[in-house]
């Protein structure tokens, strides 16, 4: 697929990117240079890739897209990690700690240069304690030098805790905390998806600043030339697309509310299904059948149920004239759907969930989405008509925002920035 041309408006310089720091307008289009010794000490190594894989799960999306630009300098070998978290998997805490402990071995003996771990708590344990637990071991044990990729900071959810259960949970926080740092101190790198994370993580652990690196989630197209789409738009139709997994904190009840105050011809399509470790995913979908109901939207709400072939979604999700990720705060430090969303080049609109503006802290690159109170229906379908409606006005243009989004963090940038970060971790 051809990657879309930069344009005279949003054309960018091209600085070097720096060892670690969130100053995201110095991590502009980075490009390799023939006489870059850094980026030259991490061509052709080995690298052992612990994340899950033959799975049906973002994490395993995420590293079989990331394992194609790392493959450009390095040989990747996926290790398979289990979701220890997973309820189906009627496994006794010692049988857990089995597991990692062989994973550990396994990256050992596999004769690669470097370790590099997709971090999840639900991939050490059941519960942020045993993860922590689990997860120091391993890092104990391992041989290699190691960079860790951390998609979730849990710690900085808002709590509506009383007072004293309040004190108390902040205690729990802080040492559940000091344990999980304490493992990451033993990693030679360290990659966060936002500057949000990486202001976070330096607040309350200074001495992590040197080894830290932001790495926003590449913002790369896929390719659904010649594929048909599970669903094809009407003539006269209008789709909010809301792509991903079901689940309750993307908050698709929002988008279902701001549907009365849109005109007949909106409709909602819900692109994915429920995640098959969600336990309680079917009783939210049928919240959802619900809520249209009561609304009298049934006709108006589109649900794909889960696409396995990522062309087809594609095919599907070029079809909207917007995006919709009204999501909750959840800790996130990054969303792979907020990437996809942006590869397209429609308008997107988000919540203001924090990880909703990873891509927005360039100045080329600050209206390449908008963010609303998505609590507010008639707010959130206002929004949504000033982006779709060609003759409406108030929102900024997006498309050449978008543009230098994917000029800075494209699958070639997002592999030069990888290099540095293996570089620095061999030194």
């Amino acid at each position: 697929m051809i990657a879309p041309s930069p344009s005279a408006d949003t054309a960018t310089s091209a600085p070097d990117l720096p060892p670690a720091g969130p100053d995201l307008e110095r991590l502009r289009c980075p490009r390799p240079k023939q006489t870059d010794r850094c980026t030259a000490n991490a061509t052709g190594i080995r690298v052992a890739l612990m994340t899950p894989w033959d799975q049906e799960c973002g994490n395993a999306e995420y590293a079989k897209r990331l394992a194609v630009g790392l493959n450009q300098f390095a040989t990747i070998t996926p290790h398979e990690m289990v979701n220890l978290g997973d309820p189906d998997l009627e496994l006794k805490r010692f049988r857990r700690r089995r597991i990692c402990r062989s994973q550990v071995l396994e990256v050992n003996r596999s004769g690669a240069d470097l370790i590099h771990i997709q971090h999840e708590f639900c991939f050490f344990g059941r519960g942020i304690r045993e993860a922590n637990r689990n997860f120091r071991h391993a890092m104990r044990r391992l041989r290699k030098p190691v960079v860790v990729t951390l998609h979730t900071w849990p710690w900085s959810k808002p709590t509506r805790r009383r007072r004293l259960s309040r004190f108390f949970g902040q205690v729990r926080e802080r040492l559940s905390k000091r344990h999980f740092v304490r493992s990451l101190r033993r990693a030679n790198a360290i990659v966060v998806h936002s500057t949000d994370t990486y202001q976070k993580i330096i607040g309350d652990f200074p001495r992590l600043k040197k080894k830290l690196f932001v790495v926003p989630i590449q913002v790369e197209p896929i390719d659904s030339a010649g594929v048909a789409p599970p669903l094809r738009k009407r003539p006269g139709e209008r789709w909010i697309v809301l792509p991903g997994f079901v689940s309750r904190y993307k908050g698709h009840s929002h988008a279902i509310a701001s549907l009365p105050h849109l005109p007949a011809d909106y409709r909602l399509v819900i692109a994915g299904g429920v995640h098959p470790k969600d336990k309680t995913g079917n009783g939210y979908w049928m919240q959802l059948l619900t809520e249209a109901d009561a609304l009298g939207v049934q006709n108006r709400v589109l649900f794909t149920g889960f696409l396995t072939d990522p062309r087809q979604q594609a095919a599907l999700l070029r079809q909207a004239d917007c995006f919709l990720l009204p999501y909750d705060e959840v800790g996130q430090s990054g969303s792979a759907v907020l990437a996809d969303s942006l590869s397209y080049f429609k308008p997107v609109i988000t919540s203001t969930a924090k990880s909703m503006y990873v891509y927005r802290g360039i100045r080329d690159t600050a209206y390449s989405s908008v963010s609303v109170d998505v609590s507010d229906s008639e707010v959130l379908a206002n929004t949504i008509t000033q982006c779709v409606d060609p003759d409406a006005s108030g929102v900024p243009p997006m498309r050449h925002h978008q543009q230098a989004v994917y000029d800075c963090f494209s699958r070639d940038q997002t592999q030069h920035r990888y290099q540095r970060v293996y570089a620095f971790a061999l030194s």
